[in-house]
């Protein structure tokens, strides 16, 4: 027996091995199949990570034969090299026959590492399908496309917490720079002290113990001296 032909068994026990997962070798598309599809829960934007997730597929055979659909497989993928796999779905399987003309929807589940949030990745989703007739494999790629993975929904992002925290400390600052720069006289803030720091003292003025220059004492030195109650309070001395 020739060297070749010890080999060549090999060769034949090895290629169900390489064929194990089906995205490794994806045969060409049938021309006579029509995909759509749609993310029922997110149809916009990116998709959240930490959660089972579902797309829903919409098939169509415009042939004259019917078509067997086996398999549905999914992965993530380096955005610059997509030949690069970083995380293989697992294969669903239907074996759901189309006939000629007819049309039919799957749904295939898929859950994305909450590892990957924060980056964008290339999602594919693969439809596997035989023709009943001649026994061809084909395949249909119906999403191929950039995502954005998010963070888990109900998760608060550390980034954005501290963004919040930002926020606030210069609201906070502005408002202390602010009150500054309004020049507020200190006489003013005499009064303010009293209103709400001496409550005592101030029911204490209320029952009479005080006169009124005594209860307008904070207002010496300023213009109310010379308008107002104060005012008349002295002319009437």
């Amino acid at each position: 027996m020739s060297k070749a032909a010890e080999d060549a068994p090999v060769e034949a026990a090895a290629e169900p091995a390489a064929r194990r997962y089906l995205l490794t070798n994806i045969p060409e598309a049938n021309d006579d199949i029509d995909t759509v599809h749609i993310f029922p829960d997110y149809p916009e934007g990116g998709l959240p990570s930490g959660q089972s997730l579902k797309v829903l597929l919409g098939f169509r055979n415009n042939g004259e034969s019917p078509v067997n659909v086996t398999n549905i497989a999914g992965s993530v993928n380096n955005p610059q090299q997509h030949s690069q796999y970083i995380v293989n779905f697992t294969v669903a399987e239907y074996k759901t026959v189309v006939g000629p003309g007819k049309e039919a929807s799957f749904e295939y589940t898929f859950s994305l590492d909450p590892q990957l949030a924060g980056h964008e990745y290339a999602v594919a989703f693969t439809a596997f399908y035989q023709d009943d007739v001649e026994k061809e494999m084909y395949a249909s790629t119906f999403f191929n496309s950039t995502v954005a993975v998010l963070d888990p929904v109900g998760v608060f992002d550390s980034q954005t917490a501290f963004m919040y925290l930002a926020l606030l400390g210069a609201v906070v600052v502005l408002a202390h720079f602010g009150l500054v720069a309004s020049g507020l006289h200190p006489a003013v803030k005499s009064a303010l002290k009293k209103v709400f720091g001496g409550g005592a003292k101030k029911s204490k003025t209320e029952k009479g113990t005080g006169g009124d220059h005594d209860s307008n004492e904070w207002l010496e030195g300023t213009s109310w001296t010379t308008h107002g109650k104060v005012g008349k309070s002295r002319k009437n001395k």
